[in-house]
């Protein structure tokens, strides 16, 4: 699964890909993405969040998968500017 990793610990966001699990054993069961492969500091914060992000362009609405790590101890991310200028954390879209 490709994504983008904004990274605290990287000075610009990155192509990485994504591992994934099946459900079960068949090549046709679903696959789940293994966001905590990607994240760091996961003695600190071992919680991930995910919600799903859709942006509407003319007639087309693309969907994205956002995990992130958010706590006031982790790494301050300054690849995501503007108003989460203080976001402390990783970030994989």
């Amino acid at each position: 699964l490709k994504c983008r990793l904004y990274s605290s610990a990287w000075p610009r966001p990155r192509q990485v890909i994504m591992p994934t699990r099946c459900a079960n054993t068949s090549r046709l069961a679903n696959r789940f993405p293994i966001a905590e492969s990607l994240l760091q500091d996961f003695r600190l914060q071992p919680y991930i969040h995910n919600c799903e992000v859709s942006v509407i362009e003319g007639r087309h609405t693309y969907k994205f998968s956002v995990f992130f790590k958010r706590h006031c101890r982790l790494h301050s991310n300054t690849l995501l500017g503007g108003d989460v200028a203080d976001f402390h954390g990783d970030v994989v879209v």
